[in-house]
């Protein structure tokens, strides 16, 4: 299966050459925003592309303070839109800028009354990245009923298989097990309907390899900005001991002035890799990789980038995680982000309205500063909802999940030999990619 091979081979879940591939033979999905049309009769069957955004057309005469006030505007609206229902609605709150800024906006509309909102938390005391802390900045400034969980790693090995079954696809992370145990928090809890801060990373540039397209945005069409702009993001992120600074090497020189050869470079590496060291079986290498491509987000421009997560390679994963998570707990999902005039709004600002001075999602910052926290407002890192999952990949039920996997794919022929017999490794949720977890989870599509 091809999808099979991209996903062990680069971690993603999607097929850039073929947008309709799944994991399973004969079983396609929709391109994302095409529909399809099949006649009354049967007989013709076509699809159609109804929605894109524009992110050529750049407005270069908007002033900061202009588009901060239309920034938020619509998000005030997108949000008062997402309240409206006859169930209790409530939201989810990691301690992240998104989530919190849902939470506050929220409060903001509830000025005066006196419903409390509930909210929805997986925290894990003594874990490095646990976000407690922020999460305490947002209650203690808003009118909430808040709500904690804890998830584990002998609860995950439990409820795997029922995970699984709802998910139908390899998932990335332990993560979204912490996001099903959050639905079913909200569940137990009466609580029908979630607003979450999901989207606004894919759009507002929120992680942190976007500055790498912001810095080649730059250079090439505000060459003015570049040095003083890169400066600021050295000094900010000096002392960030999450996420590692991207630095100014000849690799990326190298890409940004011949990107044509870095492809079959990638390839080649590709192919020396398996014949010196084989991850795959020989058969399963061969009738795959001729047909493979070796991915290379390179991108002239910070919104062709932005463009290529929020519709193409990123969010809709992320989508189908919480889609399906919410719905095996009977919960809706609302996401005041993707309000699409919003979202077609923050693509027409300049790339500096994203990224300045070394702050991500800037625009979002300065047009809240003084409805969020401090605290949180002016988070320099990243961390992105992680559970302790290096310390759940040494549980020894865990570890005999992934062996039962990785015999799976071995049996199949899909890994070699070597690879089977290879002790399995433990990797935290984000940040490198883990093969054991990606084993574990190719393994289950058997």
């Amino acid at each position: 299966n091809q999808m099979l091979f991209i996903y062990l081979s680069y971690g993603i879940f999607e097929n850039p050459r073929n947008e309709s591939e799944t994991f399973y033979d004969n079983c396609f999905i929709l391109p994302h925003s095409h529909y399809l049309k099949l006649s009354v009769t049967g007989i013709s069957l076509s699809i159609k592309k109804y929605y894109d955004i524009d992110f050529k057309n750049i407005n270069h005469t908007i002033t900061e303070e202009q588009a901060k006030e239309k920034f938020r505007e619509l998000f005030y609206t997108s949000v008062s839109r997402r309240l409206r229902s006859d169930a209790t609605v409530g939201s989810s709150l990691s301690g992240g800028l998104d989530s919190s800024l849902v939470v506050c906006v929220i409060d903001e509309l509830r000025k005066g009354t006196i419903q409390k909102q509930d909210t929805f938390s997986a925290v894990f005391p003594g874990f490095a990245k646990d976000e407690r802390k922020y999460i305490d900045h947002v209650i203690a400034k808003s009118n909430v009923s808040s709500h904690f969980i804890t998830p584990d790693d002998d609860g995950m090995i439990q409820e795997f298989e029922k995970l699984f079954w709802h998910q139908e696809e390899p998932f990335g992370s332990a993560s979204i097990y912490v996001q099903y145990c959050v639905m079913r928090l909200a569940k137990q809890n009466n609580v029908t309907v979630l607003l979450d801060g999901q989207g606004a990373d894919e759009y507002l540039a929120g992680y942190h390899f976007y500055y790498r397209q912001f810095f080649n945005d730059l250079k090439r069409n505000y060459p003015t900005r570049y040095n003083a702009q890169y400066q600021q993001y050295i000094n900010l992120h000096k002392d960030n001991s999450v996420n590692p600074r991207i630095k100014k090497d000849l690799k990326y020189f190298i890409r940004s002035r011949m990107p044509n050869i870095i492809k079959p470079v990638k390839n080649f590496i590709g192919y020396y890799k398996q014949k010196s060291s084989p991850f795959f079986s020989d058969e399963f290498y061969e009738a795959n990789y001729r047909n493979n491509f070796a991915p290379d987000y390179y991108f002239k421009d910070l919104n062709g980038a932005l463009h290529e997560s929020i519709l193409k390679n990123g969010l809709q994963t992320l989508l189908r995680y919480a889609d399906r998570n919410s719905m095996a707990h009977s919960r809706e999902v609302r996401l005041p982000f993707l309000f699409h005039e919003l979202v077609e709004f923050v693509f027409s600002l300049p790339p500096y309205f994203k990224i300045n001075d070394g702050w991500t999602k800037w625009i979002m910052r300065a047009a809240f500063k003084d409805v969020l926290p401090r605290q949180i407002a002016f988070r320099k890192d990243k961390i992105g909802y992680e559970p302790p999952q290096k310390n759940w990949l040494e549980n020894k039920n865990v570890k005999e999940k992934i062996h039962e996997s990785k015999r799976k794919l071995f049996d199949h022929n899909v890994i070699s030999k070597k690879e089977y017999e290879n002790d399995t490794v433990s990797g935290n949720s984000s940040g490198v990619r883990n093969k054991s977890w990606d084993l574990w989870m190719g393994g289950e599509l058997f």
